[in-house]
């Protein structure tokens, strides 16, 4: 698998509670960007996952905050697969802060979760096989 630079943003005002810390669901939505922005690299955007029959159902999430992070910081996350089941599949994430000046991240994890995803059937709605293709990119994804 190619190397993939992760993904960055930046904390945004609507995204922090009163204490100017990024609330904690956000994150979700961190990763979720992240997700898409990771298949996407490596040439899956949305239409072409759904229309490979990769659909994808969040089963499960485990979130850690190790430090706080503040308004207006670079996050980077970066993505890799963790685990590769039948028709289900791990995704390991890690958010480092990203200095704005140099672009060097720091070397403490600010959060890490962990993802599972089960693929479905889009009309049955219920578990389906991961297609090879996608078997392919997430076995080398770790």
């Amino acid at each position: 698998m190619s190397k993939w630079s992760g993904y960055t943003h930046r904390v945004r005002y609507n995204e922090v509670d009163p204490q100017s810390i990024v609330f904690n669901s956000r994150y979700l939505e961190f990763f979720d960007a992240a997700y898409m922005e990771f298949f996407r690299a490596f040439g899956y955007p949305l239409g072409i996952m759904t229309t490979a029959g990769l659909e994808t159902v969040v089963v499960e999430v485990n979130i850690r905050y190790h430090a706080s992070v503040r308004i207006d910081q670079l996050l980077h996350i970066d993505v890799s697969c963790s685990r590769l089941g039948n028709s289900s599949f791990d995704l390991s994430f890690e958010v480092r802060i990203k200095d704005t000046e140099t672009g060097s991240l720091s070397e403490n994890i600010v959060t890490s979760a962990t993802i599972s995803y089960v693929n479905v059937d889009q009309v049955t709605r219920k578990s389906t096989p991961i297609p090879t293709v996608f078997r392919s990119f997430l076995g080398s994804a770790k």
